[in-house]
């Protein structure tokens, strides 16, 4: 790959152009399903996916014009996957605000999921009246179709690792299909819209998968670790989800602690805020926020690592920005 001249864009700028769109295609006052995918839309959570998407093109040589239109698809496919998640998970809060099925009920925030999707894939067919050459779309087309795939395979797998303890190997690969394949969904579809190499496109699939490890073990931690997060606390010992946290700590305790938390995990009739409370004590007494932090931090470096093949400049510096202890983990 050859040098590139590439912009200046600073992530508010990033932010306001993608919020300038949304707010475009859905404005105040709409009605039906556009309310509903509006009402998930907006307001904005950390964005990740939009801004992961345009540095990643941006990195290779991509424009601003014809990775916008995709930026959007790439949030309109993510908050509908999450509406699906909330039903799933019974889940009454997203981004700090009332979950849509709880709004609009359950039957019309499926509907509205679904609708993000269709969102999606249209706004990421207008890359192509942006400006972006045919071949990079359906190759961007078949990396968003591909991820979103194998993420619904990992969801199949978390279900079915519900109420139990799994390995600490089986759940990280989960995660890296589930948030890994995410995060790719932004990096794989930004690099191809830009023109990416098979390398940088390699090194981008490694790079997400691995900031998606580090991402949802953070996510596990929040009800552990005082951070606080759009979602309860409760909801994963509720659900019965073996997050990190929690198996590690299982691996240090003692076999009538094990039993306890495997006890924990298997009840569905103790009240919830009763189950996470000892989960909690069981967590913390046998360190298991620090021995998850340890695993993330130890993906993050690789996560830097991984962009080292990349041509050097400020937007590969912002996608190692977010290795940084503190901002993502």
């Amino acid at each position: 790959m050859t040098d590139i001249d590439v912009p200046q864009v600073a992530d508010p700028e990033v932010a306001a152009m993608v919020r300038a769109e949304v707010e475009g295609r859905w404005p105040l006052g709409v009605s039906g399903l556009d309310e509903v995918v509006r009402y998930g839309l907006l307001p904005f959570g950390k964005m990740m996916g939009p801004w992961l998407l345009i540095r990643s093109s941006l990195a290779v040589g991509g424009d601003l014009a014809t990775a916008l239109p995709a930026a959007v698809a790439l949030e309109c496919v993510q908050v509908g996957a999450m509406m699906h998640d909330d039903i799933i998970d019974s889940d009454a809060q997203r981004r700090g605000k009332p979950a849509a099925h709880s709004v609009f009920g359950r039957q019309s925030a499926i509907v509205g999921g679904d609708g993000l999707f269709f969102h999606g894939f249209a706004a990421l067919s207008e890359c192509r009246q942006a400006g972006a050459p045919a071949d990079r779309v359906a190759q961007a087309l078949a990396i968003l179709s591909r991820a979103g795939l194998r993420i619904g395979d990992a969801a199949i797998r978390e279900i079915r690792m519900s109420r139990e303890i799994c390995p600490v190997p089986a759940y990280l690969d989960m995660i890296a299909d589930k948030s890994g394949a995410l995060l790719w969904m932004a990096c794989g579809v930004g690099g191809a819209l830009g023109g990416a190499d098979d390398t940088a496109l390699k090194a981008l699939s490694q790079y997400s998968d691995q900031l998606g490890i580090a991402y949802q073990i953070r996510d596990d931690l929040m009800p552990y670790d005082g951070t606080r997060a759009g979602k309860p606390n409760i909801s994963d010992v509720r659900n019965g989800r073996p997050t990190l946290p929690v198996l590690l700590a299982h691996e240090r305790a003692s076999r009538a602690e094990q039993q306890r938390i495997e006890r924990l995990l298997a009840d569905t009739a103790a009240p919830a805020d009763e189950r996470y409370a000892a989960m909690s004590d069981l967590v913390h007494a046998h360190d298991g926020v620090q021995a998850a932090r340890q695993v993330s931090h130890r993906h993050v470096q690789l996560a830097t690592e991984a962009l080292e093949t990349l041509p050097p400049g400020p937007h590969r510096d912002a996608l190692e920005g977010l290795t940084v202890p503190g901002r993502l983990v």
